[in-house]
C-alpha cells in the first residue's frame, strides 16, 4: 500500500499557549524585571558607598531589601496567575505612579480625569504598563529631573502620557542593542488592545510617550 500524499499548505499550526506565554511575558517584565532591575542598581551603588566608608549605606541596604521582598511578591503574583488562571489585584493609577516614584527615585507629577472606573480591565493594563515602563526608561536612560504623567479617559478612549526632561535620544533607534527592549513590548502592549504608541524624542529634548487605548474590549463590537 502506498503512503498517502502529504500536501504542505505553508501554514505553520497555532500555538495554544501563546497568549498564555505573553501573558505571563508582560506580568514578569512590567512587574518583576523592573523590581529586580532596581534592586540592582540600588545594591551597585551601596557597593560604591560601603567601599568609602558611607554611613548611609544601611539604609540603602534595606532599601534594595524591600525591593527583593516586593519582587518576591511579584513571582508569587505570576505564580497565582499559573496556578489559578486570574490576574492579582490591580493597582490603582495613584499606587502605580507611587510605586515607581519610590523605586527609581524620580519626582514625579501626575493628573488623571474622566472614570477609570468604566476601563476595561486589559485597557487598564496597557495604561499602568506604559507608565510603568516610561518610568524605567526615564531613569535607566535619561537622567530626567522630572518625570510627567497624564492620564485621560473619555468615553470612547483612554490616553496616557509620560513626558520626563532628561537626555532624550532618536526613537528610529531604539532597539535591543540599545537597551530598549522594553519600548517594543510597550509598542505590542497598546497593539493587543488596538491602541496606538506615539514615541516623541530627541537628543538633549527629553522623551514623550503617548498612549491612545480605545475603551473596547477585545471581541466586543464599536
Amino acid at each position: 500500500m502506498s503512503r498517502p500524499k502529504v500536501v504542505d499548505l505553508g501554514v505553520a499550526p497555532t500555538d495554544p499557549l501563546e497568549p498564555e506565554r505573553t501573558r505571563l511575558a508582560y506580568a514578569i517584565h512590567d512587574g518583576l524585571t523592573q523590581v529586580v532591575t532596581a534592586s540592582v542598581l540600588e545594591l551597585d551603588w551601596l557597593s560604591r558607598q560601603a567601599e568609602t566608608g558611607r554611613t548611609d549605606a544601611a539604609d540603602a541596604l534595606r532599601t534594595a531589601v524591600s525591593w527583593l521582598r516586593e519582587a518576591l511578591e511579584e513571582i508569587r503574583g505570576v505564580l497565582a496567575i499559573l496556578a489559578a488562571d486570574r490576574d492579582p489585584n490591580s493597582p490603582s493609577i495613584d499606587e502605580v505612579v507611587r510605586g515607581v516614584t519610590e523605586r527609581w527615585h524620580l519626582p514625579a507629577t501626575w493628573s488623571i480625569e474622566g472614570d477609570l472606573a468604566a476601563v476595561p480591565g486589559p485597557v487598564m493594563e496597557a495604561a499602568t504598563s506604559v507608565i510603568r515602563e516610561g518610568f524605567a526608561n526615564a531613569a535607566k536612560h535619561a537622567e530626567p529631573g522630572e518625570v510627567d504623567v497624564r492620564v485621560h479617559a473619555s468615553r470612547g478612549a483612554v490616553e496616557v502620557s509620560v513626558q520626563d526632561n532628561g537626555r532624550g535620544f532618536h526613537p528610529e533607534e531604539a532597539g535591543d542593542t540599545v537597551g530598549h527592549l522594553g519600548l517594543e513590548m510597550m509598542r505590542r502592549r497598546v497593539a493587543e488592545v488596538n491602541g496606538t504608541l506615539d514615541v516623541r524624542s530627541a537628543p538633549g529634548r527629553g522623551t514623550r510617550l503617548v498612549a491612545r487605548l480605545p475603551m473596547i474590549e477585545q471581541g466586543a463590537s464599536p
